[in-house]
């Protein structure tokens, strides 16, 4: 016989592969992190460019009262030299006449104004000009008509102009030759001419307490903070200034921040190719402001650190995840690849293959199956061989039973004689039989159906109990579910009705610096009492402290009020909550009973079921047994009617038995041939 031809090897396409799906499998989280790690890093960089675009312009903001504060301060403190009678006397030359009388004042002033310079880190000199008298002043000033000098500067001819109000000027002057100083040894000035005369009084701010205060905001390397000043000049913090090639002054950002209604304000802005955020805090009572450029690389530097963990982490989960899936796509194609090939050994006939898996997963079970079906085969063959061997005798014995066939039919017309007396008597208990059947019949219709009846209410109050069962089974885990929610309710209240208890501890705290605050505001209000008409500025304030205190003290009374009433409340709701866990423990209990009581009914009825289905299958078979009795009975009175008239056919079916006889004899030749073909097949098979 030919061999089968084994089958070709067929090729999977790539996406159908299982290292493909697995990988495909893996990446789909990975695709998920790298999604949730893009959100959070937008997130995160948002967060953080506003946190410190608030930072910056609250820093702004409190640089700008800063500075604001410290000029009404040094405005507060010299105010008194503008209005002093004896001052505007001197500068006025009235004491020209008695040279006495006005070098004494000059000295005595001069000593007055240096003393207070020393002990005042905000001013670094003081000037008093006048044309006629020397000056007055902390530096070395000489010459005469110091004044009309002055004022035929750019900034003295302001001043000149409106001897009202105090201007604040850079320390890019054209004057500092006239009063024998330099830029470096301030950083702003303060002028303000008197309406009593032709003289002004000057007063040069200290460098580095401007310095300081510029320098408290970071602007990160390559950015610019600058106080720009009224006549135009920046000083930086860096303690340079400038008043041509400047950053802020002309700049299109800066005319349009200082034209605009808002005192203070940020935008992004591009300067020198650069992106920069741009912040502005105006001092509008001096007309000045506050400026800052910081890069945007300054800005978004922590948020890139966030980008770069974050696609690093997002990289390493796909290294990861295309690792795994190469690891197990290999551990399984390999597994495959091994089970095909012993497969193929069995399909070309080798039942002596063993498979041996060394994976302790489901491709064990898989080559255990597969080594149970080789050595089922190999039974299954065996058995065929034996079979086949057993139909070759067989054949033989077929052959000489035909032999036998031949002596037994002469013997069966001697019997046919005995059979025609027999057959009358058969008739006579065939019609009896018949009758009593009838009987017999009737009465197991009706065992049969009321058998049914019951089996069908039985199966019915089988499927109920069991479905009350998985009901209460449904009921008995919600009502353990429900205990152990109930029970992280009562925990989750009594640890918010702690954390209400901590927060009464805040709200004394705030009583307490309320009350201290209040001290403070007495205390400054009697210090700006003491101050008289310079500390009215400090009296104001400190009766705003004193309101803000009085309000802390209320707010906290408040919260103290809101804090008791949710102790209060949570008592009750873990009161409730707790009746509610021992109502769900009974609860649950209850069902556990009633579920015990369903499964004894359950067990009853199933023995019941059991009890029925025996009955039901006896009645069965005696309905069979009646059924085959009656059919007994109707063939044997048929028989017994035709055997009288076949008896005379026997004779001539005898006759027709000798031809069957030699197809017979064929019929086992033929059973030989195919017997023998059979054991040339089961030969392909190695066992």
């Amino acid at each position: 016989m030919k061999k089968q031809k084994t089958q070709q090897k067929k090729s999977i396409f790539f996406f159908h592969q299982l290292r493909t799906k697995l990988i495909v499998s893996f990446m789909i989280p990975v695709c998920c992190i790298m999604i949730l790690g893009l959100v959070s890093y937008q997130k995160a960089y948002d967060a953080i460019i506003t946190s410190y675009e608030t930072s910056a312009s609250q820093t702004m903001n409190m640089m700008n009262q800063y500075m604001t504060l410290a000029i009404n301060t040094i405005r507060s403190t010299y105010k008194s030299y503008l209005n002093e009678d004896e001052i505007i006397k001197y500068l006025k030359g009235i004491y020209s006449i008695d040279p006495a009388k006005q070098t004494n004042t000059k000295k005595s002033y001069m000593s007055t104004l240096k003393t207070s310079i020393n002990t005042d880190s905000l001013v670094s000199n003081i000037y008093l000009l006048a044309d006629d008298v020397p000056p007055i002043s902390t530096a070395a000033v000489e010459g005469d008509k110091l004044y009309t000098a002055y004022t035929q500067t750019e900034a003295g001819a302001i001043t000149k102009e409106d001897k009202y109000n105090y201007y604040l000027f850079g320390n890019q002057s054209e004057a500092d030759t006239i009063l024998a100083t330099d830029s470096s040894t301030y950083a702003l000035r303060l002028a303000r001419g008197y309406s009593q005369g032709k003289a002004v009084m000057i007063i040069d701010i200290n460098k580095e307490s401007v310095i300081n205060t510029l320098s408290s905001i970071d602007v990160g390397e390559g950015g610019y903070v600058a106080l720009v000043t009224f006549d135009g000049t920046e000083f930086y913090a860096d303690g340079t200034s400038a008043n041509q090639n400047t950053v802020f002054t002309n700049s299109d950002f800066y005319q349009n921040a200082m034209t605009g209604e808002e005192t203070s304000g940020m935008e992004y802005v591009t300067y020198e190719g650069k992106d920069y955020l741009f912040l502005y805090s105006r001092i509008t009572e001096y007309n000045a402001a506050l400026c800052t450029l910081i890069p945007q690389s300054v800005i978004v530097a922590q948020a890139s650190s966030i980008k770069t963990i974050t696609f690093l982490l997002v990289f390493i989960a796909v290294i990861i995840a295309a690792v795994l899936g190469s690891v197990l796509s290999n551990h399984i194609n390999r597994n495959i690849k091994y089970i095909l090939t012993q497969l193929k050994k069995v399909s070309a006939g080798d039942l002596t293959t063993h498979l041996s898996v060394k994976s302790r997963d489901e491709f064990c079970l898989l080559g255990e199956g597969v080594n149970t079906m080789i050595i089922n085969m190999k039974n299954l063959i065996t058995n065929v061989t034996t079979a086949s061997n057993a139909l070759n005798h067989t054949s033989l014995q077929v052959a000489e039973s035909a032999d036998t066939f031949v002596g037994t039919s002469r013997d069966i017309q001697v019997a046919i004689s005995e059979i025609e007396s027999g057959v009358t008597n058969l008739d006579e208990n065939s019609a009896d039989c018949l009758e009593q059947m009838d009987t017999l019949s009737g009465k197991i219709n009706d065992v049969t159906v009321g058998t049914n009846e019951i089996g069908t209410l039985t199966d019915a109050a089988n499927n109920s109990i069991t479905e009350g069962i998985a009901s209460m089974e449904r009921l008995t885990e919600s009502a353990q579910k429900t205990s152990k929610k109930t029970e992280d309710v009562i925990q989750a209240i009594e640890a918010l009705s702690e954390k209400s208890r901590s927060i009464e501890q805040i709200v004394e705290s705030i009583n307490h610096i309320a009350k201290e605050t209040n001290l403070l505001s007495l205390n400054a209000s009697i210090e700006a009492a003491r101050a008289g008409e310079a500390g009215r500025g400090f009296a104001v304030v400190a009766e705003q402290i004193r309101e803000l205190a009085d309000q802390s003290a209320n707010s906290a009374g408040q919260i103290q009020m809101i804090i008791e009433d949710i102790i209060s409340n949570t008592a009750d709701v873990v009161s409730i909550a707790k009746e509610a866990a021992d109502t769900v423990i009974s609860q649950e209990t209850a069902m556990q009973q009633t579920a015990e009581a369903f499964q004894t009914m359950d067990n009853h009825i199933n023995s019941l079921i059991a009890s029925l289905n025996n009955i039901t299958q006896n009645v069965e078979n005696m309905e069979q047994a009646r059924s085959a009795t009656l059919h007994a009975v109707e063939s044997i009175s048929s028989v017994s009617a035709q055997t009288a008239a076949g008896s005379t056919n026997v004779q001539t079916t005898v006759n027709a038995q000798q031809g069957a006889i030699a197809t017979l004899e064929e019929a086992a030749d033929s059973v030989k041939t195919k017997a023998e073909e059979l054991a040339e097949l089961l030969r392909q098979f190695t066992i």
